[in-house]
C-alpha cells in the first residue's frame, strides 16, 4: 500500500493463521470425555463377551475382583490421560498468548497508520499499553514446564509399573491424586482464559472505537468492532465447582474456549472490512480478498506442536 504501517496491517491480516487458531470444541469433548468413556465401555463389553462365550463357567471374570487386581494398570491409564489433558491445557493457553501477540502487532500498525494520516493516536496508545500481559506469558511457560515434568514423571512411573506391580492402596492414591490435579488444572484454565478473553475483548473494542473516532474523516462508513463477552463471576464459579465436585469446571472450560473462538472470528470479520477500507483509502487494488486461513485440524495440530 502507500505506507509501511498499512502494509504491516495487511500482512498481519493475511498471515493471521500463523497466530490465530480456532480450537474445535468438538475435538476437546472427544478427547477429554468421549474417548475415555468409550475405552471403559469397550473394556466392560470385552469382559462380558469373554464371560458369555469363552470363559469356563467356574472361571468367569468377576468385575470388582478384576478391577482390584488390575489397579496398577488403571493407574497407568490415568497417567496417560492426565498427560494428554495437561498437553491440551498448555495448547489452550498458548492459543490465547499467540493471539494476544498478534493483537499487539495489529494495534501497533493501526496506530502508526493513524499517525501517518496525520491523526492523534494518544488514546489508542494508552489502550494498547494495557493489552500486553506478562502474566499470560508466565502462565504459558509454567504450563509448558509442568507438561514436560508430567511427561518425565509418566515415563518413570510407567517403567515402575512395568517392573513391579503397585499395591492397590498406592494405585488408588495415584489415581485420586491425578483426578484431583487435572480437575484443578481444568478449573484454573477455564477461569483464567475467560477472564483474559473478557479483558482483551473490551480493550480491543475500545481500541477500534478510538481508531474510528480518530479516523472518522477517512472511514466515515466503517463501524467499530463490537462484541460483548460475558464472564461468570468468580464466586459463582467457586460455588458451582464445589457443588458439582469440579465437573462444572470442565464445561466452564468449553465455554471459555468458545468465547475465545467468538472473539477471534469477530475480529476476523472486522479486520476484513477494515482492510478493504484502507485499500480503498490508499487507492490500492487487489486487497478486496484475503486468502483463506482455514487449515485442517491435522495441519493445525502439527504446526502448533512444532511452533
Amino acid at each position: 500500500m502507500g505506507d509501511e504501517s498499512a502494509d504491516r496491517f495487511l500482512t498481519c491480516v493475511v498471515k493471521r493463521s500463523e497466530n490465530d487458531l480456532i480450537i474445535r470444541i468438538g475435538a476437546l469433548i472427544l478427547i477429554m470425555l468421549v474417548v475415555p468413556l468409550v475405552a471403559i465401555l469397550l473394556l466392560l463389553d470385552a469382559i462380558w463377551v469373554y464371560n458369555t462365550y469363552f470363559a469356563d463357567p467356574t472361571k468367569v471374570i468377576d468385575l470388582p475382583v478384576f478391577i482390584f487386581d488390575h489397579l496398577d494398570h488403571f493407574a497407568g491409564a490415568h497417567l496417560m490421560e492426565y498427560t494428554v489433558g495437561t498437553f491440551l491445557m498448555y495448547m489452550i493457553i498458548k492459543a490465547y498468548v499467540d493471539h494476544e501477540k498478534r493483537d499487539l502487532v495489529w494495534m501497533d500498525s493501526l496506530i502508526d497508520y493513524a499517525e501517518y494520516r496525520g491523526h492523534d493516536a494518544g488514546k489508542m496508545k494508552g489502550i494498547r499499553d494495557n493489552v500486553r500481559s506478562k502474566s499470560a506469558r508466565k502462565v504459558k511457560k509454567a504450563f509448558l514446564i509442568w507438561f514436560i515434568l508430567v511427561i518425565v514423571a509418566t515415563a518413570c512411573q510407567a517403567l515402575f509399573i512395568s517392573l513391579r506391580d503397585m499395591d492397590p492402596q498406592s494405585a488408588v492414591l495415584v489415581i485420586n491424586v491425578l483426578i484431583f490435579e487435572i480437575m484443578v488444572q481444568i478449573i484454573f484454565t477455564g477461569a483464567y482464559l475467560q477472564r483474559k478473553t473478557v479483558k482483551l475483548t473490551d480493550l480491543q473494542c475500545r481500541f477500534s472505537e478510538a481508531f474510528h473516532e480518530s479516523m472518522k474523516g477517512d472511514f466515515p462508513e466503517m463501524e467499530p468492532m463490537r462484541l460483548e463477552v460475558k464472564e461468570i463471576k468468580v464466586i459463582y464459579t467457586i460455588i458451582l465447582n464445589i457443588v458439582t465436585l469440579g465437573i462444572f469446571g470442565l464445561f466452564h472450560l468449553f465455554w471459555a474456549v468458545s468465547e475465545l473462538n467468538l472473539h477471534i472470528r469477530t475480529q476476523w470479520m472486522y479486520e476484513l472490512a477494515l482492510v478493504r477500507a484502507v485499500g480503498k483509502n490508499e487507492k490500492v487494488a487487489g486487497v478486496e480478498k484475503v486468502p483463506p486461513v482455514d487449515e485442517s485440524r491435522l495441519q493445525a495440530l502439527v504446526r502448533r506442536i512444532l511452533s
